[in-house]
């Protein structure tokens, strides 16, 4: 279960106030969006200013600010936070100033009496490298690997242990500690070894060289390190496993993946079985089976129980779902042409939900790039806007941008979109048209080509088609 690649990073919003303002100087301190959903790994929310240093506007400009950190909370427990940051800065600099050679911690504390909270890291792939020990302050920390340079986008994610209740009132905090780092780790030999070619390497490109001896040793240095990479964090799992089974013989990934299949049919897992998942699996393996066991569980009721509210029992039915781009249902394989209505009148309420449940279990769309993530979701936010503010009558195929300027608007929304002035609802629409247009332009297809959202209800359960 365990997949290395270098990956493009974009970074997740961490709150309004940080968003649009940076740190404020006076305490450092970052709060969590509660307007912005940050409960699945592929929701990486784009970022829309920099601070004053120009930097991004995620966690990683709280990693130099010792008194820094981010208030968050939990508002359910099903609730779970993810942020992203990058510690590029102490990986591609370690080398050549030995004060960005620094090993960053991590840590949760301010957890509300009576609950308790995990933390996990994860690496750009989604690969678990770290989860929170105790500190001795009442607080979980994990310190980030240092196996090799090419790792440098991490996510933490926060999240309720199973069966422990949360206070969606009181507020945990996460924060960042640094400290000098020795010179025998992964990432700092690594950028020594390459050190000796670089030089050289440089030069040759200037003159057109495009493989070289020099060029060859340094892609075999980044290999032996990226198999180093991989090597540590299975020794890493296998480590973690062992301290989880006390002795027990660890499992295999055959009795993994059906530990993973249990939890996606909604099956109650223990403590060992779900820190076992937390250990072996990846964010998006363990993001599509908690969508797949929602989707089974309190989705599927709540469903069943707005049907039964129009005089409708569903759990002897089959029928097909799609949910077109601009949000609207359409139920094939009930002739019943009053009950089909009242069918799709119930299933456009939850729809939002179905299509977060989609995006999260899709191997399709899991197989995208994070921007093409972003803009395909961004992508169904606006079309049902355009939809519901418009009747039906424009959609984004109908809309073009020249000189920034949007056209094909109605007039109402011409004004709005084009000048919308303070209004952030108005200013995020009009980026994500842009951003998408502009995508759909330079790549010659259309983002909304990858969705086809389809789900089967047969014998009162759902699946996707």
């Amino acid at each position: 279960m365990v997949i290395t690649r270098t990956v493009e990073m974009h970074a997740q919003l961490v709150g309004y106030d940080f968003k649009k303002k940076g740190l404020p100087t006076d305490n450092n301190i970052a709060v969590e969006n509660s307007k912005v959903s940050n409960d699945y790994f592929w929701k990486t929310n784009k970022y829309t200013d920099q601070d004053v240093f120009g930097r991004i506007l995620d966690l990683t400009a709280l990693i130099n600010k010792p008194d820094g950190y981010l208030k968050g909370s939990l508002s359910d427990t099903e609730d779970v936070d993810y942020y992203e940051f990058n510690i590029t800065e102490y990986r591609a600099l370690s080398f050549a100033k030995d004060t960005y050679n620094r090993d960053i911690t991590i840590t949760l504390d301010h957890i509300p009496e009576g609950c308790d909270y995990e933390m996990v890291l994860y690496d750009e792939e989604g690969n678990q490298v770290g989860i929170g020990k105790e500190n001795g302050n009442g607080g979980l920390s994990i310190t980030i690997p240092n196996w090799n340079s090419d790792n440098r986008g991490y996510t933490v994610k926060v999240q309720a242990k199973d069966g422990s209740m949360v206070n969606p009132d009181a507020e945990y905090h996460l924060s960042f500690q640094t400290t000098q780092a020795d010179k025998s780790h992964g990432a700092y030999q690594e950028m020594a070894e390459v050190q000796k070619y670089e030089g050289t390497v440089r030069k040759q490109m200037k003159e057109g060289l495009t493989d070289t001896e020099e060029m060859r040793a340094i892609k075999e240095i980044r290999q032996k390190y990226k198999a180093y990479y991989t090597e540590q964090m299975e020794k890493l799992h296998q480590e973690q496993a062992e301290e989880v089974m006390q002795g027990g013989a660890v499992p295999d990934d055959e009795q993994i993946q059906n530990l993973l299949e249990k939890k996606a049919t909604g099956g109650e897992l223990t403590e060992q079985e779900n820190a076992l998942l937390n250990i072996f699996c990846t964010a998006t393996e363990l993001d599509s089976a908690d969508a797949s066991a929602k989707m089974n569980t309190t989705v599927k009721d709540r469903i069943s129980a707005d049907l039964q509210e129009v005089g409708i029992d569903i759990s002897d039915s089959t029928f097909s779902i799609k949910i077109g781009t601009d949000g609207q249902v359409s139920v094939d394989g009930i002739h019943d042409n009053v009950m089909k209505q009242k069918i799709e009148n119930v299933l456009s309420k939850h729809s939002d939900e179905l299509i977060e449940i989609y995006f999260s279990m899709d191997s399709k769309i899991q197989a995208l790039s994070d921007k093409e993530k972003y803009l395909l979701k961004a992508a169904v936010d606006v079309e049902k806007f355009l939809h519901k503010a418009t009747g039906g009558n424009v959609s984004l195929g109908d809309l073009s941008v020249e000189d920034a300027t949007i056209h094909g608007l109605p007039k109402t929304l011409d004004d709005l979109l084009n000048n919308p002035g303070r209004n952030l609802t108005y200013q995020d629409y009009a980026s994500d048209i842009r951003e998408i247009l502009a995508y759909n332009r330079i790549q010659h297809k259309d983002i909304m080509s990858e969705l086809n959202v389809q789900f089967v209800i047969a014998d009162g359960t759902i699946q996707i088609n």
